[in-house]
Order: C-alpha cells, then sequence, then structure tokens
C-alpha cells in the first residue's frame, strides 16, 4: 500500500499521520471487501478461437472482484474532499483485486497441472493482441450477474475493482511463458 501511494523506497521515512491513516483504513477496508469470482474452462473448439486462444488445448476464463462497498466509501470520502482518506482506501481496493486475481489464478493453474496440461501466464483483455472489446466475449461466457459485475458500453467493468483474464492450457510445455519450479 505504501508503495502504491508513493512511497518507493522501503527505507523511505513514512510520517506518523500517515502510517496511522494506512493502519485506521486496513481495518476499515477489511469490512467493505467482499471477494467473489467465477470461471469456467474451455475447450479450444468452445472458445471464439480468436488467434490468441490458437494452439491451447483448453483455456479457462475468469472474472473476479472485490465488490462495490470500498469503491463506493471511496468516492464518498473524495465527495467530502477527504481525498487521502479517499485515495488509500482505492488502493487498498486495487491490491485486494490483485490478491483476488493471483488467487484465481493459483486454483486455475493447479486445474491445469492436475489435467496434466501447462498453463500460460493470466492476460486481461486490453493487453497485448487481445483487444478490450473482447471483455464482451468474457461477459457471454460467464455468468458476471452471479457476482455483481456488469459491463459499461466501452468495455469496463463495474466495479471498477474487478480483474478479468484468461490463462491458456497447453499440452506441450514449450508453448508457455510460465516459469515452473523443477
Amino acid at each position: 500500500i505504501y508503495f502504491r501511494i508513493g512511497y518507493k523506497s522501503p527505507k523511505q521515512e513514512i510520517p506518523d499521520n500517515i502510517n496511522n491513516l494506512v493502519q485506521e483504513l486496513r481495518r476499515v477496508q477489511r469490512q467493505l471487501v467482499q471477494p467473489r469470482a467465477v470461471y469456467r474452462i474451455l475447450d479450444y473448439r468452445e472458445t471464439n478461437q480468436h488467434s490468441i486462444f490458437a494452439g491451447s488445448e483448453k483455456t479457462a476464463l475468469c472474472l473476479c472482484t472485490i465488490g462495490s462497498k470500498l469503491e463506493q466509501q471511496s468516492q464518498k470520502w473524495m465527495h467530502e474532499n477527504e481525498i487521502l482518506k479517499g485515495f488509500i482506501l482505492d488502493s487498498f481496493g486495487s491490491e485486494a483485486a490483485e490478491v483476488l486475481a493471483q488467487q484465481c489464478d493459483a486454483v486455475i493453474v493447479d486445474i491445469a497441472l492436475k489435467m496434466n496440461l501447462w498453463p500460460s501466464k493470466r492476460f486481461s483483455p486490453g493487453y497485448g493482441q487481445w483487444d478490450i472489446s473482447q471483455q464482451q466475449y468474457v461477459f457471454d461466457v460467464l455468468p458476471a450477474d452471479e457476482i455483481g459485475v456488469r459491463l459499461s458500453d466501452a468495455h469496463m467493468m463495474i466495479p471498477r475493482k474487478s480483474v478479468s483474464f484468461r490463462i491458456n492450457f497447453y499440452a506441450d510445455r514449450s508453448q508457455t511463458t510460465r516459469k515452473f519450479k523443477e
């Protein structure tokens, strides 16, 4: 969190008032984060067969969110001119969404390995060759409404602290760039 709010060095002196506020908001965010996730594993022939899925045996699509309560509280504080509190809380939300995505990633990787397949790194719509418009495909495949996530006309997720991604599963280990312990 300190890094997210601008303290770039672990040795950098953090003022007591900032440290106290971060600790207070750590407790607040625990009450506001409501993690939820859905995923589905598809055979290649079930995908929209875009080139990003080519060569994979299967593809996992995942959508996860921390819900809207944290975002609402952060925005409330921003509107009440408590900008620092709102900003720090928003930073906690970003970190929580990323940690949730990492946990979902780990579950999916475990499934792939149990299927004797090699998982790729995770990729989200809007990164690399996977255009942001493909976010609609993820929402067509997954029951986003079950976890309270919707898509804007600009393909942005609401609540904002949500992450969607794919992980391709390959039969040949050489097709993945993910690193595995020997």
